[in-house]
């Protein structure tokens, strides 16, 4: 499976607590856990402008239709996604969203408090 970023790995927010937030940088492919309030996960990327980073419809009953395709702009991008749309819900990366950039891009993982 794709390098995978756990829940654990990023901040967890909860409300009025200030939380230190770490970049990561990637090139190719990695899979995103989203299993504790995945519609209340925000990633922020940025890069090269013009670049691309593309997040892979998930194998659940809601995941029909095209991969979203996002153009990396001159600021950073912010990103929430539905997971039920973009989540694995079985597999090797059941509760993942397989994302990719066709280059070098920063993301910033955090989850919003419930």
């Amino acid at each position: 499976m794709a390098d995978v970023k756990r829940r654990t790995d990023y901040p967890i927010l909860k409300l009025n607590e200030a939380q230190d937030v770490v970049a990561v940088s990637k090139s190719a492919a990695f899979t995103l856990e989203l299993t504790g309030g995945d519609y209340k996960t925000v990633i922020i990327m940025s890069g090269t402008s013009g670049k691309t980073v593309t997040f892979k419809v998930g194998n659940g009953i809601q995941g029909v239709g095209d991969d979203l395709v996002v153009t990396l702009g001159s600021n950073p991008m912010a990103i929430c996604l539905d997971s039920g749309y973009f989540k694995n819900v079985s597999g090797e990366a059941k509760d993942c969203v397989t994302i990719t950039p066709n280059a070098a891009t920063s993301f910033t993982i955090v989850e919003l408090p419930q």
